[in-house]
């Protein structure tokens, strides 16, 4: 749920209560003015009734005295006026009714306001004649229509008021609120690794101080993944010079003594043909040399391959497959390769050549996969990897220990690119890493 629409519902709903709450006064002044009303009129209707008796003569009828007396006084409410003598006799009395609105309102309004009935009865004394009991009831139907009239006017003013209010508020804040959605919008960007993102000048003091401090972090994420990629271009061609040097020694040093062990038993085996037992022992010294040697060569290889300083990255990466196939079975590694790398720097060679030695021991190692393609492209501006396997697979999120990944993550980083791991359980994964070529340089 969105703060703008958090914000619009509260507003929504405190509108909603001011609506309620104006209503209910409407309908209680309405309802108190209707009922003050009926009692005026049934009040004055008695009093004029008592005056009219007081005059009747015993030659007048009572009747005709009382209505002639009402008409005097111009209109009267609706009212119902009851007569009723000492033997029961009953006379209804309606006198002239004023002109009635023609407004008819709502039923729900007439059950609000509609006063409990309260007839007024008083006993009267005509000169000359009978007691009379006189019973007045009021009709509320005309005031009840004035006032649905007041109050219709009254409500919808509030009814459009709160509309006309809150549609202001809800397109204000969408207009205030805006901004946000942008900052919430870089801030994804952060997250996924563009640095480069800046938020321009709002125009509300706390969201430009927002922006000003965002653009700061931004800013500093960005200098210090700069710096950190240039640690890691360091560090990293500092253990790829070591291990070249390391490499160069084993070859120099101890592939040649190794060497010369092996010549020197050969040759002690030569001599002494009469001597079975010295000779067995020189080829069994030149056996464990050969097997040493060989040992050696393959540490050089892990060490640095020579074929990539020598024939460059796709035939290395062609010959690494080849060995893993070789020695792994239950298994087969596709590779292909599409585009010329022949002008690609030395350090983009052994990071590209060491993130596919490591998947490549990652999927034998973890995956139990039973194959593994291993496509390399060249894009105008970008070199393309892509490692895939159909094994166990695993979930991103959670990255076990000892299989490679910060490493061929870094390396990825270190030559500018980023690395991009999608894995599921039981689909195998897939390693993408794209970069920008950085060519031999003179030197």
């Amino acid at each position: 749920m969105s703060l703008r629409f958090r914000l619009n519902l509260l507003i929504t709903l405190m509108f909603v209560v001011i609506l309620i709450a104006g209503a209910l006064l409407v309908v209680h002044n309405a309802r108190r003015s209707v009922a003050e009303e009926t009692d005026a009129t049934s009040s004055l209707t008695v009093q004029l009734l008592e005056v009219a008796f007081a005059n009747i003569g015993p030659d007048h009828n009572p009747m005709d005295v009382v209505l002639g007396h009402l008409g005097r006084y111009g209109r009267t409410r609706h009212l119902h006026i009851d007569l009723i003598d000492e033997g029961g006799w009953r006379q209804r009395i309606t006198p002239e009714q004023g002109s009635l609105s023609d407004t008819i309102p709502p039923d729900w309004f007439v059950g609000l306001v509609r006063p409990a009935p309260q007839p007024i009865v008083r006993e009267i004394a005509v000169p000359g004649s009978s007691r009379f009991r006189i019973v007045v009831q009021a009709d509320p139907g005309d005031e009840i229509r004035e006032a649905w009239k007041e109050a219709r006017a009254t409500l919808g003013l509030l009814v459009t008021f709160c509309l006309l209010a809150n549609g202001l508020v809800f397109f204000t804040l969408g207009h205030w609120l805006r901004p946000i959605d942008q900052i919430l919008r870089a801030l994804d960007r952060i997250g996924q690794g563009d640095y480069h993102s800046r938020l321009p000048a709002i125009g509300l003091p706390e969201l430009d101080s927002i922006a000003g401090n965002f653009n700061h972090m931004a800013e500093a994420l960005e200098t210090s993944r700069e710096q950190n990629r240039q640690l890691a271009q360091k560090s990293l061609a500092i253990r790829e010079q070591e291990r070249r040097f390391l490499a160069h020694e084993l070859h120099d040093e101890l592939g040649q003594s190794v060497s010369a062990i092996k010549a020197l038993a050969v040759s002690i085996g030569q001599r002494a043909p009469e001597q079975p037992e010295i000779a067995a022992s020189a080829g069994t010294i030149a056996q464990t040399a050969h097997r040493i040697y060989e040992a050696v060569r393959g540490m050089m290889r892990q060490l640095r391959p020579v074929i990539l300083d020598e024939l460059g990255l796709v035939p290395a990466l062609q010959n690494l497959t080849d060995e893993w196939n070789e020695h792994h079975e239950d298994s087969f590694c596709h590779f292909a390769a599409d585009g010329d790398f022949a002008d690609l720097g030395d350090d983009m060679r052994i990071n590209l050549y060491r993130i596919v030695q490591e998947a490549l021991t990652n999927a034998a190692r973890h995956a139990r996969a039973s194959e593994v393609t291993v496509d390399l492209q060249r894009r105008p501006g970008r070199i393309e990897l892509r490692i895939a396997d159909n094994g166990v697979g695993m979930t991103p999120a959670v990255i076990k220990p000892g299989l490679g990944l910060p490493g061929m993550r870094e390396r990825a980083e270190s030559m500018g690119g980023r690395l991009t791991l999608t894995s599921k359980p039981g689909y195998g994964m897939v390693i993408e890493v794209s970069v920008p070529p950085a060519v031999k340089t003179d030197g």
